[in-house]
């Protein structure tokens, strides 16, 4: 008997193989599959004291209303979905796994590295252009008020080809049943030729791109030496991006929630595996509106809690995207996707300084290390509750213990408007976030990565703002640490840092100073607070020294 297809009448995600054909049976998003690969597993956590089991609160979902031509579904309770969590505590861990789904062997690690660098440009396209989405009805979203998808629930591609339709509804029901989370209404998916995909991504990114307050953080990079003086960072990211983007997805209701994915070959294994990470990141944003990130993208000094985010919603969709390739592909189409990914070239990106290189990779391999950590923990049910209460932070991310246990909140760091205290003609410029990750960043410039992972770790708060007067450009860097031993080390890793920028240093009162013919700078450090400044001559410096709060 030949199964129904995917999103047509009868289909069900496959969850449990018997409760799967009992009547009536509908999928859980937040109950565990029973089908956890081995590649996933790990040794139990010990047990938790008496009483401390499932946290309160999180009860099954109630069923929700008919969606656009779909059975009754089981819908996510609103608000924080996650309660905190007793010292101690851990998730009850995914039932063991079948004995019938396979290993992911050399080969398909390899190819999974392949990947996951191909789609550090790639992924979810957000807006960034200053404006927060305007509410909708139950959820923000950007654009006009969301309109009824048609009950047919079979994804459209353009051109449309009966062979290329009934592959991208296969990776679809794939999907559903590995991710155990049902497609709510259509997702428009379009395969394009290489060139055409580029030029619409570039079309998309010029319509969602605030380039004015990119070239200002372009500024403030280059003035912490991650970035060639000079740099148009708008139109560096757009030749990356446009060289090697693979597919994209555009989150929201109707007009949006486009997929879009490269190939000029149909949909081949390499881009099946594409369009299962994509489509991921389809079911996702509608269960759990990831529309979040357009909002984080337009919010001021917003950008380390939106590289958190983005590591937990592209960390699900590159484990899904292992899932995929190890469960629902031939060796023999491992091996064609792996020669596909090998053939890849993308000049631009690698000649790209390394702090562009490694912002993308960034939510890939960071945010699959903190995806696979809920999965180990609480399998899909824990992926599912962290979009309630994503990470707020880099450091949370590249640290789940500091998420999933006496969590680690940012402290609150401010800079304010010293423009007045410069002279005439200064005024506000760029105002960033600085997290853990762009400590990280910053120091690997002159040090080596296990000694500015060391000494990032003790991050606490950080926040950035520039002032311009001209060409001239003013910085301020203040962070916060755990303790004072640990802006100690932070410190002197910074000092380290500067003076290979600098050369030789000179103290003046509390700070260190270096000098360059085009930059003057400072580091204080006092308690757990250190302060980095810069400015374009002496006079300008010691204005700034004299005007920032100590630190």
């Amino acid at each position: 008997m030949t199964p129904p297809a995917s999103g047509g009448p009868g289909w069900q995600p496959a969850g449990d193989a018997e409760r799967q054909h009992r009547p009536g049976w509908e999928p859980d998003p937040d109950a565990e599959p029973q089908d956890r690969p081995s590649w996933l597993r790990q040794p139990p956590p010990a047990q938790p004291p008496p009483g401390a089991g499932s946290p309160a609160g999180l009860q099954p979902p109630a069923q929700g209303p008919p969606g656009a031509g779909w059975p009754a579904g089981p819908q996510e309770p609103p608000g924080p979905g996650w309660p905190a969590q007793p010292r101690g505590w851990t998730p009850t861990p995914p039932p063991p796994e079948g004995p019938r789904r396979r290993r992911v062997g050399p080969q398909a690690a390899g190819l999974i590295l392949l990947l996951v660098v191909g789609l550090a440009v790639s992924g979810l396209v957000f807006a960034n252009r200053g404006e927060p989405a305007a509410p909708a009805a139950s959820a923000t979203t950007a654009g006009p008020p969301p309109t009824r998808a048609p009950a047919a629930q079979t994804p459209s591609t353009r051109p449309a080809a009966s062979a290329t339709t009934a592959a991208v509804r296969a990776v679809q029901h794939a999907v559903a049943e590995l991710r155990g989370l049902r497609f709510e209404r259509q997702v428009p998916v379009t395969v394009e030729s290489p060139d055409k995909l580029a030029k619409r991504l570039v079309r998309v990114l010029g319509e969602e791109t605030d380039e004015a307050r990119l070239r200002r953080q372009g500024r403030a990079m280059e003035l912490l030496g991650e970035l060639p003086p000079g740099t148009d960072l708008p139109a560096l990211m757009e030749r990356v991006q446009a060289e090697s983007v693979l597919g994209f997805y555009l989150p929201g209701k109707p007009p949006k929630g486009g997929l879009y994915v490269r190939s000029s070959r149909g949909l081949d294994p390499y881009t099946r595996i594409i369009l299962a990470h994509e489509l991921t990141h389809a079911v996702t944003d509608q269960r759990y509106d990831l529309t979040r990130a357009d909002r984080l993208a337009a919010a001021d000094a917003r950008e380390d809690e939106l590289a958190a985010y983005s590591g937990l919603v592209e960390g699900d969709a590159t484990l899904l995207m292992q899932r995929y390739l190890a469960e629902r592909l031939t060796p023999a189409e491992q091996a064609n996707a792996g020669l596909a990914a090998a053939t890849d070239r993308t000049p631009q990106r690698d000649a790209a300084p390394a702090v562009i290189r490694e912002s993308m990779l960034f939510p890939y391999q960071e945010g699959l290390q903190f995806v696979r950590t809920l999965y180990q923990q609480g399998g899909w049910a824990a992926v599912n509750r962290a979009y309630h209460d994503p990470p707020t932070s880099t450091e949370q991310l590249l640290h789940p213990e500091r998420y999933l246990g006496t969590r680690d909140r940012p402290q609150s760091v401010a800079v304010p408007d010293l423009s007045g205290r410069l002279g005439g003609g200064w005024r506000p410029s760029a105002e960033l976030s600085f997290g853990e990750f762009d400590a990280r960043l910053l120091l690997q410039g002159e040090l080596a990565v296990t000694t500015a992972e060391a000494a990032a770790a003790g991050w606490d708060g950080g926040r950035l703002r520039t002032f311009q007067r001209g060409k001239s450009t003013a910085l301020v860097l203040r962070t916060v640490w755990d303790s004072s031993a640990e802006a100690t080390q932070f410190c002197d890793a910074m000092t380290g840092w500067a003076t290979g920028r600098f050369g030789s240093t000179t103290r003046t009162a509390s700070t260190l100073r270096w000098s360059s013919p085009t930059q003057q700078t400072a580091l204080s450090c006092r308690g757990p607070r250190v302060a980095w400044l810069s400015a374009p001559d002496r006079p300008t410096l010691d204005r700034l020294t004299n005007a920032i709060p100590t630190p």
